[in-house]
């Protein structure tokens, strides 16, 4: 944002604003409208032409037509065949009689068709010299056509294809015009060529239709090259259209600039080289939707300056209030808690005045309220700093109580208050998430030692723990709650067998086991077991353990894998009356972190 604009006030800034949001969208419809206009001209120009172009477009299909209609009826009609082919196959040792009633045959045939026509010559070719025209040949020999740069092309169509050969110079005496419209195809059949059709046909049908048009509008047919084929000036065939570049690719409409006027392009294929195109201006056209746009300019200018007017003493009477509301933050910002802006109404900034009064005195009390609490924490942490109690003096004062057993010779003593001591340490250190498989086990050891010294049953603890998972990490606490509910429900505090165990799945996950020797559990309390671990929330603690040392029961320690490690976590649980307990678990060795 620009350093002059920051330093605008409120007012000035929603003034700016507010002229902006008027000028900018104005000016947008203007211009859009524009352009909308321009294209409305245009398209209206364009209509104006295309059904120009729809009109003499099928009437030269018309011609072309009946061009087609001629050489489909030389190459299928039954009556012209066998003349044709016996004329084809005619040769010096021919009766001259036969070559002539061939000819007539022909003739005679091919005249019954085009003089309903009236402006089609037809030219047949013969592989063997021999030819019949409609015309007079006395000054032209057909044959010529052969030698003609376009019959190559003729030669290779294939099936009923035609040739649109285009304006060709005039070849009948029986027409003045300079040029014909001419089109070729090969006879055929089984894939054979037996001779040659050419159809000229004469210009001025298509010209007279051009020339109806006014003189700054033109219309015209052009071949593949750009090359103009039919125009109303026959002093321009033959010669490039120079707009032809310009031409839209497929059917449709371009515009083009002439002499500083801009003229409206739309062509229509006839063929797939000719194209039928019109070119019109459309400047009268837009004359009278251009005055329609000028009025329209002043009528928004007007309003725009009247609306601005309107808004400015609007901003004005609504703007006062916030101004004075915003001096009352400033002298609140320097200290003086007691100012109020005293702004009332029932509008929006009335609103505005009133809750900010109100919120300026909740702050007052909670100011006061955050004074006496911090007053408080202060008194309850000097008082839970002398209330605590360093570990490490713990740990010491229990070290020395071993050392002094031992010096006494009670070795058995002094292990279980270093079992105590390892128990206590590993309970109270909560830094490390993660420990060794092997220190987890280490923990445990300590923690049976301690149920013997206590209950006075010897509880055997097994260790069957793969070599190769001693280091890996699991969670802390982890195994201590499987134990625990081993002995309580499992030997139901009496003496037995728990053993611990580990390997590596084939999957690649660590597999560990803690197994009881104890009374195991019945279907039905197994199922009711499983059921429990699967569904009961995990902030609710079983109902049948009893409270363990971590104070994690056995649930927690389940949901806390699956938190921990997904849906790559599973365990089993297996069970039968006086056949022990096992529990099985299955989790990837790579320890993530929790939640």
């Amino acid at each position: 944002m620009p350093s002059w604009l920051r330093t605008l006030s409120l007012r000035n800034k929603l003034v700016l604003t507010i002229l902006i949001c008027l000028v900018l969208p104005s000016i947008a419809s203007m211009n859009v409208s524009s352009l909308l206009t321009r294209d409305a001209v245009r398209s209206q120009v364009a209509d104006n032409s295309q059904e120009s172009m729809r009109i003499v477009n099928q009437i030269v299909n018309g011609q072309m037509k009946n061009m087609l209609y001629v050489m489909n009826f030389i190459q299928f009609d039954e009556d012209l065949q066998p003349s044709i082919r016996e004329l084809g196959r005619a040769n010096d040792l021919t009766d001259k009689g036969d070559v002539l009633a061939y000819k007539q045959t022909i003739i005679k045939r091919i005249s019954t068709v085009i003089n309903s026509f009236g402006n089609l010559y037809v030219t047949v070719l013969l592989p063997n010299g021999e030819y019949v025209a409609s015309y007079s040949t006395f000054a032209f020999n057909p044959n010529e056509f052969l030698q003609k740069s376009w019959f190559n092309d003729v030669e290779k169509i294939s099936g009923y294809n035609v040739k649109w050969i285009g304006a060709e110079t005039n070849y009948s005496q029986a027409t003045n015009q300079p040029y014909l419209l001419a089109a070729a195809k090969p006879l055929r059949i089984n894939g054979l060529t037996y001779g040659y059709v050419v159809v000229g046909m004469e210009l001025s049908t298509i010209q007279q239709l051009f020339d109806q048009y006014k003189n700054n509008e033109s219309m015209v047919i052009v071949d593949g090259q750009g090359r103009i084929l039919v125009d109303k000036d026959s002093s321009t065939i033959g010669k490039s259209f120079p707009y032809y570049n310009q031409l839209p690719a497929q059917d449709g409409s371009s515009f083009v600039k002439v002499d500083g006027e801009d003229y409206i392009l739309h062509s229509t294929h006839l063929t797939s080289e000719w194209k039928l195109v019109n070119m019109s201006p459309y400047k009268s056209a837009a004359h009278k939707i251009e005055s329609f746009r000028k009025t329209d300019f002043l009528i928004q200018l007007f309003f725009l300056i009247l609306f601005a007017v309107v808004l400015l003493y609007m901003v004005r009477t609504l703007t006062k209030p916030i101004a004075r509301l915003v001096q009352t933050v400033v002298r609140i910002e320097s200290g003086q808690l007691s100012e109020r802006s005293n702004i009332s109404g029932g509008d929006e900034v009335g609103r505005l005045g009133y809750v900010f009064d109100r919120m300026i005195d909740r702050i007052e009390r909670m100011l006061e309220e955050n004074r006496r609490e911090q007053e408080l924490k202060r008194k309850a942490e000097l008082a839970m700093l002398q209330a605590q109690i360093n570990p490490h003096f713990l740990f010491n004062v229990l070290n020395s109580i071993r050392l002094k057993i031992m010096m006494k010779g009670d070795s058995e003593n002094a292990e279980l208050i270093s079992s105590l001591s390892s128990l206590l340490r590993m309970t109270i250190n909560r830094n490390n998430e993660y420990i060794s498989l092997h220190e987890e086990i280490e923990i445990n050891e300590h923690y049976i030692r301690l149920l013997n010294s206590r209950h006075g049953d010897r509880v055997h603890l097994r260790i069957s723990a793969a070599s190769d998972t001693l280091l890996f990490e699991i969670p802390r606490f982890l195994l201590q709650p499987l134990i625990e509910n081993a002995y309580i429900h499992g030997l139901k505090s009496k003496a037995g067998d728990i053993t611990i165990a580990s390997r590596i799945c084939e999957d690649g996950r660590l597999q560990v086991e803690v197994r009881d020797s104890g009374v195991g559990m019945p279907p039905e309390r197994l199922a009711a077991l499983r059921n429990h671990l699967d569904v009961v929330p995990t902030q609710q603690s079983e109902e049948t353990s009893s409270p363990s040392l971590s104070g994690i029961g056995l649930h927690n320690v389940f949901e806390r894998l699956r938190l921990i490690y997904g849906h790559r976590f599973d365990y089993e649980i297996e069970s039968g009356p006086d056949q022990g307990t096992q529990i099985v678990l299955r989790f990837p060795q790579q320890a993530g972190k929790e939640g």
